[in-house]
């Protein structure tokens, strides 16, 4: 018997503007561009059901526009940022954050995986571009 695959295609989301991440965006992969100006990307803000939830951000643009916030509101977020000559661009080194920040002087394919355990969300991000994605301070 032949392996049968279905819906193998990743979830795949084009923002261009601000938007409100819902518990159903789990699994998917939103391309981000700033060529509209500065927007904010909204993560859920209760935690507590969300253990496994998980997305994607990445930068579509060669040359972003503007800065792009993705905020966690009263969750906080821990991790870290790693830029292409593997220097360490951005950590929580222990002390949470509640957003991060793809810079306009990020570059396309510039990454950010996000996830939560029900209690604390995680980020681990990769830029081409030193501190091209940045924390936001509690």
């Amino acid at each position: 018997m032949g392996r049968v695959f279905f819906n193998t295609r990743e979830n795949v989301h084009a923002l261009t503007a601000a938007y409100t991440v819902l518990e159903s965006d789990s699994g998917k992969i939103f391309t981000v561009d700033s060529a509209g100006g500065a927007y904010e990307i909204t993560m859920p803000t209760t935690v507590a059901n969300l253990e496994g939830f998980n997305c994607k951000f990445i930068t579509k643009e060669h040359t972003p526009t503007a800065d792009v916030t993705i905020a966690f509101g009263s969750g906080i977020v821990d991790g870290y940022s790693e830029d292409v000559t593997a220097d360490l661009g951005v950590g929580t080194n222990g002390t949470a954050v509640q957003g991060l920040k793809i810079e306009a002087a990020s570059a396309k394919g510039d990454t950010i995986n996000v996830m939560c355990d029900g209690t604390t969300w995680y980020f681990e991000a990769f830029s081409q571009i030193h501190n091209g994605i940045t924390t936001v301070a509690a």
